[in-house]
């Protein structure tokens, strides 16, 4: 059985499901997997890099707060990672090649619940790189327009501008929340170790759906959304998707069938 080496780097990543997935992955592809969760804060990151270089792993993930930072530690990046400009899978060999799955898996999650971004509009919360990665998911998806509300205004009106370069035909914003059919919580809020509220106002009113990255716990953000009738997911689909998306781009693709298979495969009796 081909064995491999991969690695979770961030902080926190105690809560991680990640070595459990990629096990999991690895058992249904006929591959021993030795997933390691290391907890790296930006000080220490070149470091683990060069740790990882080493030690001949294929690559590794990366969650809070690197997705950003990692960048300056990377040889290439792919188109997706750089339209974003944020990182969530590095794949190593001559060159650490950056490339980022949280868009993919999420628009792989979204598309699953038969909700249809497409002419419609959207609101986010967030503007790291999680929130950045949704919004290129929204764009490509064709979505009308796409709100960023964010504790940082000007990072907020950074991830418009960029994305809105990429995305000529979708209107991107920053600024106070506003009625959408869509709403997807990309802040930590609701995460095990972070405060646990929602990121929408009170009196916004529902939506459609609402969709929060953070997985496996009821969080502030669902429960409220929930309780003005609006349809929620959490975020352990999008989870499953974007560590298919890395396995893929450490090896080699899977047909969309096939991915859809392990997905519902790899999540079984999870939280």
């Amino acid at each position: 059985m081909k064995r491999v080496k991969a690695a979770l780097l961030g902080d926190p990543v105690s809560h991680s499901l990640s070595p459990r997935l990629f096990e999991r992955i690895g058992r249904r592809l006929k591959t021993a997997v030795a997933y390691d969760a290391i907890r790296v804060g930006p000080g220490d990151l070149d470091c683990a890099v060069a740790f990882l270089r080493r030690g001949k792993y294929a690559g590794f993930n990366v969650t809070i707060p690197l997705k950003e930072s990692i960048i300056s530690q990377l040889d290439a990046l792919t188109p997706e990672a750089r339209a974003i400009g944020a990182v969530n899978a590095v794949k190593l060999g001559r060159r650490a090649v950056g490339h980022n799955t949280d868009a993919a898996g999420f628009r792989d999650a979204l598309l699953e619940t038969g909700f249809s971004p497409a002419k419609r509009p959207a609101l986010v919360f967030g503007a790291g790189g999680a929130a950045r990665a949704v919004g290129y998911a929204l764009g490509l998806c064709g979505a009308s327009r796409v709100r960023f509300c964010a504790r940082s205004a000007p990072r907020a009106r950074q991830t418009a501008r960029d994305l809105g370069k990429a995305f000529p035909k979708t209107r991107f914003s920053a600024g106070q929340a506003v009625s959408a059919p869509l709403w997807v919580n990309a802040t930590p809020l609701g995460m095990k170790g972070f405060p646990q509220r929602s990121p929408a106002p009170k009196g916004l009113g529902g939506c459609e759906l609402a969709f929060d990255l953070v997985y496996g716990r009821k969080t502030p953000f669902l429960k409220q959304a929930r309780a003005s009738g609006s349809e929620t997911v959490d975020g352990l689909s999008m989870l499953a998707y974007q560590a298919l998306r890395a396995w893929e781009f450490w090896f080699k693709p899977l047909p969309a069938p096939r991915r859809r298979a392990l997905k519902t495969a790899i999540i079984r009796g999870l939280p």
